[in-house]
């Protein structure tokens, strides 16, 4: 049996429809989190394979501060470089294992390292000790320090659908 030329091309147009449904229901991407004790969400964005982020404190004997910049990527959390302005009271002195070790007027720079984590933790400190902050590009900067003093975040990055990894948090951002 013959079909009008219409019919087929629905039919073809029908299934070009269900596979395209299909495969955006099983794809995943990177969605970076910040999450607090109990599991909710301070802030929850979609990003790209090797979104950068940095976060950010002052150093509680130094008084100095210490910033770190990480790239998410394949559903892990890299360290990529830290910078701290003292290498005294415990702070890093020497280059990472397949890092470098960049020494400028104003910061010594540790970069690299290959160190991937599925979720670490950030200790949040307050007005007098910690200052934490975060900077999510290009939305802004959140000083964690205002929003949850001693608090212990959870910064994590896990695959799920882009629909099911709403953006959360960005109101709490302060232009930059």
């Amino acid at each position: 049996m013959k079909f009008p030329p219409a019919l087929g091309t629905m039919r073809l147009l029908a299934a070009a429809l269900v596979f395209a449904a299909a495969s955006v229901a099983g794809w995943r991407a990177d969605s970076l989190a910040l999450l607090r004790r109990d599991g909710s969400a301070l802030f929850e964005l979609p990003v790209p394979n090797g979104y950068r982020f940095a976060t950010g404190y002052t150093h509680s004997v130094e008084l100095t501060p210490v910033e770190d910049e990480y790239a998410v990527a394949c559903c892990a959390v890299w360290g990529w470089r830290e910078r701290v302005k003292s290498s005294n009271a415990g702070m890093p002195s020497i280059a990472p294992k397949h890092g470098k070790y960049i020494n400028t007027e104003e910061w010594l720079v540790f970069q690299g390292g290959r160190t991937p984590w599925r979720r670490f933790y950030l200790r949040v400190g307050d007005e007098r000790f910690g200052r934490n902050w975060i900077e999510l590009p290009p939305y802004g900067r959140a000083r964690l320090y205002k929003i949850s003093p001693g608090e212990r975040l959870t910064v994590t990055s896990v695959k799920k659908p882009p629909a099911l990894a709403p953006y959360r948090g960005l109101e709490l951002l302060e232009k930059r």
